[in-house]
């Protein structure tokens, strides 16, 4: 009950993993019950799609629920953290739970194996939002800013006024104007633009490379003050591309919320469908 008194407290991680364990345990037992259930009903010359399906249509049921909670944030109705946990879980024994019901990975039947594709769409989805889920934070939490989501635009924004003023300060020299066009042609549409789709699909540091070693290979026709401009600009160069893998990544964070809840939506949908044309047709 009490950790004596020369025992360490156990670390966050031993205690998730822990969890994890549990958790799965008990996901595997809850499969084995089901299987047993069935083998049992087989045995009984019942109808053990009956009890698959009933069991795998009770979970879709059951999770579209963390939404709701998503959001009712205020009702006392447990942690966000344990719905999510009774989420993933559910979903890998709802899974379980598919592969006993159908005779093969993808049903026969343009309905049916629409179904099929449907349910494993949706399977697809949520695997790459746990993977997204848990390597986006920690990739965040790696590049410099912390930036809201819908307040990117203004920091976008702000960055090229702060570029192009840089240059409108510069007095009219040979050296500012080896600046001001290497501006035009390469820095105004990267100021003034946002990325395009495939960077927000696969972020890299292609562009600032490429635009820093811009900079350096004129730094040889540059003055003083126009060499001091050039540093803040690759400044700003650093900053924007920090700025645009926050928004890169977070935006897929919310394409992976959307598409993955439109799937489940029209899966629910199909499948009670299904369900009613079960029971319709279940004397005859």
């Amino acid at each position: 009950m009490f950790d004596s008194p020369g025992t360490a407290p156990a670390s966050p991680v031993s205690r998730f993993v822990r969890r994890r364990r549990w958790s799965l345990c008990l996901v595997g037992a809850a499969a084995v019950s089901l299987a047993s259930g069935l083998w049992l009903v087989s045995q009984r010359l019942g109808h053990p799609a009956f009890l698959s399906g009933g069991t795998l249509f009770a979970c879709l049921l059951l999770l579209p629920l963390i939404g709701l909670r998503r959001r009712f944030p205020m009702l006392p109705l447990g942690t966000m953290s344990t719905w999510v946990q009774v989420h993933l879980y559910t979903g890998l024994f709802a899974l379980v739970a598919y592969l006993l019901h159908v005779p093969r990975v993808v049903a026969d039947g343009i309905f049916e194996g629409g179904l099929s594709w449907l349910f494993l769409g949706v399977s697809a989805s949520g695997f790459y939002g746990l993977f997204v889920s848990r390597t986006a934070p920690r990739r965040l939490t790696a590049v410099p800013g912390n930036y809201r989501f819908g307040q990117i635009g203004w920091h976008r924004q702000r960055i090229a006024e702060l570029a192009s003023g840089m240059l409108h300060d510069l007095q009219s020299t040979p050296a500012a104007e080896v600046l001001g066009t290497f501006y035009q042609e390469n820095l105004h549409p990267f100021f003034t633009s946002r990325p395009g789709f495939a960077y927000v699909a696969l972020p890299t540091g292609t562009r600032r490379r490429r635009l820093l070693a811009g900079l350096g290979r004129i730094d040889r026709y540059l003055e003083a003050d126009t060499q001091q401009a050039a540093g803040r600009l690759a400044a700003l160069i650093r900053m924007r591309d920090d700025l645009d893998y926050h928004f890169a990544l977070q935006l897929r964070l919310r394409l992976w919320v959307v598409f993955h809840a439109v799937l489940s939506l029209a899966l629910l949908l199909a499948s009670t469908v299904h369900l009613l044309l079960v029971l319709r047709f279940a004397g005859h």
